[in-house]
């Protein structure tokens, strides 16, 4: 059987620097489709759904970006640590 995830072999800068960009474009995004849904749908110019379309944006990209940054850090092999009494 094939596997389903291939992993990752980025390192820390380009995922910490792929973090700034996810961020920037998912925020503009959302900020952009709550603009346009407050201008269609709403009666006049409302900025109260491009606030929300930008702090969901915001969001998603943070939430994108901890997960790519744990599952690096976690996917270290850490030395265990011992403590000598004397």
């Amino acid at each position: 059987m094939r596997e389903m995830s291939k992993t990752d072999k980025r390192d820390f800068e380009d995922r910490y620097s792929a973090c700034f960009v996810d961020f920037g474009l998912k925020t503009v995004t959302g900020l952009l489709i709550g603009s346009m849904m407050g201008s269609f749908f709403l009666r006049g110019y409302k900025k109260w759904p491009m606030y929300i379309g930008g702090g969901l944006g915001f969001g998603m990209a943070y939430s994108n970006c901890e997960n790519s940054l744990n599952d690096y850090l976690l996917a270290m092999n850490p030395k265990p640590c011992s403590i000598k009494l004397v």
